[in-house]
């Protein structure tokens, strides 16, 4: 087999010249033909180990046989013998779960054991590398493996810049309140200790979170049977000591028996709600006069008074590049951290990996096994830079602040290669602030790039982003070689052949370039974190392709680094590219599925010793961009895709440009270039000049395609750029070729194309038998019909041995667009003759791609029949598909382009449309050097605050429509987006992807944060708008009519389904909305959007998941509703003249006098009292009025606030509760009680002139007075509490204890003034007066159902010693509908369940306390 690659199928070789790399010589052990049989191969090992003259290996010496044959020792040998053939047998038999054989790497490290990575570092951009995993501790020259641990996503970030001092006993206070002793031996000069807190569950994996939230459960659920085995115990001895016929039940014995079962009931709830919202970690940084350190308590995770986790037993870290410390934070978990501290000590990064697939990328990258070479990595002896990419609060989700933190910390620490096993579809290729930042990287500062391809495959132009889109990147596939497959994923049969992996994204890049680079195996088993409790295991993907040739490619530099050799990515890529195996010559897509091929790593080394004289200069690339003649898109490559490209002859202009560092000088670089090109097409549809002199500035030159002779389907090939002094070193430069020739469903009927597929009348194609074996794809390229809106697909399974599984995709390309956006895909398994049907939606003139493939590990030969149809119902409107509230309804029209259709029309709005424009705008830069690019250039943060009310809860989506789902193609450096509640509480992060949340009604805080080096960029986009979508718990159901005149009566509205016969149309009225059918909060300036469909699918074709007749068809149209003005109030009754209600008139001077009094009132309540001048006026003012108008209520009212507010204000001043007493008082003795509870007593509402104004005055009256009435009973607890601290808990244990407070004498019951409990009184008097006013409180009340009083109610309840009842009491107001709950309400459940002694549930609600009240919004 060849060398290299040139390009496609008919191309010339070019490589075969290379030294040691004949045509016959083998390539990595065999694997890429069918796999020998490893008991061959294991025999054959057994005969070479005894000395077998038949095998391969050389028959023993003389003094060999001797040792065999002796008795003396024979016995000895024999067991070596054996144990070395068990050794070999293991590694032949597993060999294949870490490749290497298949790109060289192992021939290359026998050949060159000291070229094995070192002397280079790599990047590895991921979700982070655990520094404690198996392998990856040291190098095989003693350096540390990993060298530097780097969070660039903020995810672990702790604001640590609350300074605190330690009191006289070495203790602080952490943020939380919680204390803290510091351990006497940390050195600190300047006495300033940094606090900070952060959630666990914030730092760990969701792997490592949901396994600990089970082991912890398990440790709970026993505590929870304890305390429910009490509880029932307790209720179960009041029930012997009161059995049922005994003497009846005393009222305090009731609730007592109320309050035992009613502790029972309430475990039973808890359980219920139990929620882990896991260990709280305080955090404390410090400068020690030479560094920053950092130490954590973890307490939280151990039992309370285990004495594990303390913070005075952790041993300070500082950042990791320093000391390459790390941590661990309990056993039970074993996650690996590590730390670093920014911003002056103002931020502390805990830094832990957000899933295991890092460690695993770095182990295959770079692993070294010192106890068994077979398990290393490629690159053994390569040094490690985990650079955290992956987001923990986003599930590991990629953020562009961690990407440009990540390239920054690559050049921090001088790394040679960077991999990025991550990537995702793009709707512009090579374009964007990362792509730009990434070309600053590899072609300023001489950083190979290495990322995956996708698995987004095996359609075409499924390569994801930045791998398989950029120019400066190398994307790598991802390829199965049979020992991989037994090996590695245990495949129960034979490969016959190395293949690529069915799920390996496929190029083109949507701009012509070729996307997949080239091919390494894409799976292995390689170290994973210890938290997954295990050393290794199975991955596969491009993720896993990406670091095998990542590795590779260490290999190659640690070659030329130690020759002395220039190092530069275009050498790399050019020796990589021109060296590397094909795999597979026949099919047209070769190339576009495998790039250039396997890697081959000895090939490349050899290429490039040989090139070292003609590499000059050695950083010089070519950059090509092509544009159509008769248009102005630019691209990488010729890539012709739509019907109407292949029908003509076409030219293309292609600028070819010659690069090199910016800092290349003239003279001795640029003028020196100067390259005589031969260019090379073996394609007789291309013709393009043969010659090319190529300068430094670059030429352009034309190529003409006629694609009109071509059959259908794909079709591939490139102009090649060949030195015309020096061809073996192959192409300096290739333009890709692509061109689709799809089949025409509009040809005539019962035509055949060459792929054997017939074209039918109705639109729809028999695609005829197709075959296939283990990973075979069959493709068929369709032109989607003008008119079409969805397609439907039936296949039928021939006769099959066993079930097989399909991966089935049809994927159109649209210009700036995802291919996902565009794309339906499904995984199906078929048994033999079952059938399979699918509908998906279609765009009308563009080329559809039906790609069927057989799962690459799903053995066995099958047949399938397919067919493809296509329908449409095409929609216009006669303005636009825009129902204007105000403007009733909107005309539609509907037509059958292709053939009969069925249609009913279902319209329908489930999304409410918010618009937000910020509050708040902060445009600030961002010192920090992990923010800073190279030359300094700073970057500057906007931090956007939005304010949303929710007048109706659901699931909220907040989105910033001009940023969102623009990754890589971006071009801003962040784009996150945090929602909080009224207590700064964090509710749901979201970034390029918008998450639903779900709310309650209420008030809620959005911050927004978006980065770039660009202020001025910033500085437009300070009034970016918000839109918060809500999905609408019910979707409204828009009617639709006949005519307009149904429309407008509301009558005959469209229900049924109806025929469309081809080429028909019809016209439909949409609306109107009925206002009674529109949410609250649907107000003007808002927009309600929802879908509207017409076509209907065929019922069920049986098989499959086959879709039923009746369902709406998958093409919609979006539907968009524009609120109305609001409707106006109804207009007031006219106002009636104080005399014609038979009152007599005010005098002017009493009118005046009352004015006058009502404006002295006002003026008090605005005084502030914040000056002593103030506190004299306000005192002169209200003793003046209470002495004019003593019984006056809103001065009474006034009076009474004022004095609440002092007594909140000096806590445990008895004088200050007892004027509120007074204050009280004076109230309820203004109040003519009677008076009141008759008029409210009434069952029939009063009428006649005056009734309204006395029924406001009469609910004034009430409210006052139960104001007064709460105010008091307050004070009178703060009181008891005040004289005996411990009198609510005293009956914790004794519910029968609340009966004797309960216990009043009738008159007590009667009277509504009670006097405060003077000093000497007690207790007992104290209860007696608090007992006293609560009851005349809850004759005017329901305090047990009114929020407002709840509280109150509850604290009675905690005084009886009715502790469960109390915490029933509370459920209202600690979960209200509209706001968070208060944090007194949440406190006080802490101390009933203390009380309780159910110390577990009082755990959780400490917790929950702390993470419903932050003290500050937390970091981005």
């Amino acid at each position: 087999m060849l060398a290299g690659r040139v390009c496609g199928p008919g191309l010339p070789s070019f490589a075969s010249s290379l030294p040691g790399r004949g045509a016959g010589s083998s390539i990595g052990g065999c694997h890429l033909s069918k796999q020998r049989s490893l008991v061959q191969g294991r025999d054959r090992f057994v005969r070479a180990a005894l000395g077998d003259s038949t095998s391969a290996a050389a028959a023993p010496l003389p003094e060999q046989q001797g040792q065999l044959g002796g008795s003396g020792g024979g016995d000895k040998m024999a067991a070596e013998v054996a144990a070395k053939i068990s050794q070999a047998e293991i590694d032949d038999l597993f060999g294949g779960a870490m490749p290497k054989q298949e790109i060289q790497a192992a021939q290359f490290l026998k050949e060159h054991p000291t070229y094995d990575g070192r002397g280079t570092v790599v990047a590895i951009f991921d979700t982070g590398v655990d520094p404690g995993a198996a392998g990856l501790q040291t190098t095989p020259d003693g350096r540390p493996k990993i060298i530097d641990v780097v969070d660039c996503t903020g995810s672990g970030d702790v604001d640590t810049s609350k300074v605190v001092r330690a009191d006289e006993e070495g203790c602080i206070t952490g943020l939380n309140g919680t204390k803290l002793r510091l351990n006497p031996a940390w050195e600190n000069p300047t006495g300033e200790w940094r606090v900070g807190c952060k959630a666990a569950y914030e730092l760990f994996p969701a792997g490592l979170k949901s396994r600990l939230q089970k082991e912890r459960r398990k440790r709970w659920a026993e505590k929870q049977r304890g305390a429910v085995a009490d509880a029932v115990a307790a209720a179960a001895a009041f029930a012997r000591a009161h059995p049922p016929g005994g003497a009846a039940l005393a009222e305090e014995q009731k609730r007592e028996k109320e309050e035992l079962e009613a502790r029972v009931k309430l475990l039973a709830e808890l359980d219920e709600k139990y929620e882990d919202l896991g260990p709280m970690i305080d955090c404390v940084v410090w400068h020690d006069g030479t560094h920053w350190l950092a130490a954590l308590d973890t307490s939280d995770m151990y039992e309370p008074g285990s004495g594990q986790g303390l913070l005075a037993n952790f041993a300070p870290m500082t950042n990791f590049r320093l000391k390459r410390q790390y941590g661990t934070f309990s056993a039970e978990d074993a996650c690996n951290f590590a730390l670093n501290i920014y911003d002056g000590g103002d931020t502390l990064s805990i830094v832990v990996d957000a899933g295991s697939h890092g460690t695993h990328v770095a182990g295959i990258t770079a692993a070294y096994h010192p106890e068994d070479a077979a398990l290393n990595g490629i690159a053994p002896g390569a040094q490690i830079v985990s650079c955290k990419i992956g987001d923990t609060r986003l599930g590991s989700m990629e953020t562009m602040v961690g990407l440009t933190r990540a390239l920054i910390a690559v050049l921090e620490n001088k790394c040679d290669l960077v991999n990025m096993s991550y990537g995702e579809a793009t709707a512009t290729p090579n374009a964007g602030r990362f792509i730009q930042l990434a070309e600053e990287l590899v072609y300023k500062h001489n950083v190979v790039y290495v990322a995956s391809a996708g698995n987004a495959g095996p359609a075409l132009s499924t390569v994801g982003a930045p791998g398989g889109t950029s120019t400066a990147i190398l994307g790598i596939g991802a390829y199965v070689t049979p020992a991989l497959a037994a090996a590695g994923h245990s495949l129960r049969g034979e490969l016959e052949a190395g293949q690529q992996y069915t799920w390996s994204s496929r190029g083109p890049a949507p701009n012509g370039d070729l996307g997949v680079n080239f091919s390494a195996p894409g799976g292995a088993i390689a170290p994973v974190p210890q938290w997954t409790q295990q050393k290794r295991q199975l991955m596969n993907g491009t993720s896993m392709a990406s670091p095998c040739a990542c590795g590779g490619l260490a290999l190659l530099i640690s070659a030329l680094k130690a020759e002395g050799q220039v190092v530069t990515p275009a050498r790399i890529r050019r020796a990589v590219e021109n060296t590397c195996l094909p795999v597979k010559d026949d099919p047209p897509d070769s190339v576009l599925t495998h790039g250039r091929g396997l890697l081959q790593v000895d090939a490349a080394y050899k290429y490039m010793r040989r090139s070292a004289e003609v590499d000059v200069p050695a950083d010089l690339r070519f950059e090509l961009s092509t544009r159509r003649s008769d248009g102005s898109a630019t691209g990488r490559g010729i890539y012709l895709r739509d019907p109407s490209d292949a029908r003509q002859p076409l030219t293309f202009h292609v600028d070819v440009s010659p690069q090199l560092h910016e800092e290349a000088d003239t003279r001795t670089d640029r003028l020196e270039i100067e390259q005589k090109l031969l260019l090379r097409c073996p394609a007789n549809w291309v013709r393009a000049p043969e010659v090319l002199l190529m300068h430094h500035n670059g030429r352009g030159f034309e190529v003409e395609l006629d694609p009109r002779a071509l059959p259908e389907g794909l079709h591939y090939t490139e102009l090649q750029a060949f030195d015309a002094t020096a061809e073996w070193r192959g192409p300096l430069f290739r333009l890709p070729i692509t061109v689709i020739k799809p089949l025409d469903p509009a040809a005539e009927p019962g035509s055949s194309s060459g792929s054997g597929a017939i074209v039918r009348p109705d639109a729809s194609i028999d695609l005829g038998v197709l075959r296939f074996q283990p990973g075979d794809e069959v493709r068929r390229f369709v032109a989607v019909p003008p008119g079409a809106g969805w397609a439907e697909l039936r296949i039928r399974a021939g006769e099959l041995d066993t079930p097989k599984s399909y991966m089935l995709r049809a994927t159109a390309l649209l210009p700036h667009t995802r291919y996902s956006d565009s794309e339906w895909r499904t995984f199906s398994q078929l048994s033999a003759h079952q059938e399979f049907t699918a509908a998906f939606a279609v765009t009308a003139g563009t080329t559809l791609e039906l790609t069927l493939a057989q799962y690459w590990s799903s053995l066995g030969d099958a047949s399938l029949s397919a067919e493809l149809s296509f329908h449409g119902v095409e929609v216009t409107s006669a303005k636009s598909l825009v129902i204007d509230g105000a403007a009733g309804n909107c005309k539609v029209y509907a037509a059958a382009p292709l053939r009969r259709e069925k249609v009913k029309p279902q319209a329908k709005l489930d999304t409410l449309r918010i618009p937000l424009r910020p509050s708040e705008a902060e445009l600030a830069p961002l010192a920090s050097p992990r923010d800073t690019l190279p030359e300094g250039r700073v970057t500057h943060r906007l931090l956007l605050t939005y304010k949303l009310s929710l007048a109706e809860g659901g699931k909220v989506t907040p989105t910033l429509p001009a940023l969102n789902r623009y990754v890589y193609d971006g071009e801003l450096e962040a784009q996150m987006v945090m929602m909080f509640d009224g207590n700064k509480q964090r509710l749901s992060v979201s970034d390029i992807y918008p998450e639903a949340v779900q709310l309650k009604k209420g008030d809620y805080v959005l911050r927004a944060i978006l980065r770039h080096d660009d202020a001025a960029l910033l500085n437009k986009l300070k009034d970016m708008p918000m839109v918060v979508e809500r999905k609408l718990d019910k979707a409204i159901e828009v009617p639709v009519y006949p005519t307009n005149s149904d429309s407008i009566k509301g009558s005959n509205a469209v229900t049924r389904e109806r025929v469309l016969c081809k080429g028909e149309r019809a016209a439909f009225f949409l609306g109107p909305v009925g206002d009674d059918k529109l949410p609250k909060d649907a107000t003007p300036g808002r927009l309600l959007v929802g879908s509207l469909t017409f076509g209907l699918l065929p019922g069920n074709g049986g098989g499959g998941n086959g879709n039923g007749g009746g369902r709406a068809c998958p093409s919609s149209h979006q539907l968009s509703f524009v609120m109305p003005p609001k409707r106006a109030d109804p207009p007031a009754p006219p106002a009636v003249p104080a005399g014609e209600e038979g009152e007599a008139k005010k005098a002017f001077e009493a009118r005046l006098a009352e004015a006058l009094r009502d404006a002295q009132v006002k003026l008090l309540k605005d005084l502030k009292c914040e000056s002593e001048e103030e506190k004299v006026a306000y005192e002169e003012l209200q003793a003046q009025l209470l002495a004019a108008h003593p019984a006056h209520l809103p001065l009474l009212l006034e009076r009474l606030q004022r004095t609440q507010r002092a007594a909140a204000a000096a806590a445990g001043d008895a004088a200050a509760q007892k004027a509120v007493i007074d204050a009280a008082d004076a109230v309820v003795a203004a109040i003519n009680a009677d008076e009141l509870a008759i008029f409210l007593a009434q069952k029939c509402a009063e009428e006649g002139p005056g009734a309204a104004q006395r029924k406001k005055d009469m609910e004034e009256r009430k409210g006052a007075l139960v104001e007064a009435l709460a105010a008091k009973c307050s004070a009178l607890l703060e009181l008891l509490q005040a004289a005996q601290p411990d009198a609510a808990a005293s009956g914790a244990g004794a519910p029968s204890a609340a009966g004797q407070a309960e216990a009043a004498t009738p008159a007590a019951q009667e009277e509504t003034r009670v006097a405060p409990p003077s000093a000497g009184s007690g207790a007992a008097a104290g209860r007696e007066a608090f007992q006293a006013a609560f009851r005349e409180l809850r004759k005017w009340v329901d305090t047990a159902a009114d929020e407002k009083y709840v509280l109150l109610h509850a604290k009675r309840e905690m005084l009886a010693g009715r502790l469960a009842t109390a915490y029933k009491a509370l459920d209202k107001a600690a979960s209200p509908e509209d706001k968070p709950a208060p944090k007194d309400i949440l406190e006080l459940r802490a101390s009933l369940l203390a009380q309780l002694g159910w110390a577990h549930w009082e755990r959780q609600q400490r917790r929950r306390i702390i993470a419903a009240f932050p003290p500050a919004y937390p970091l981005f």
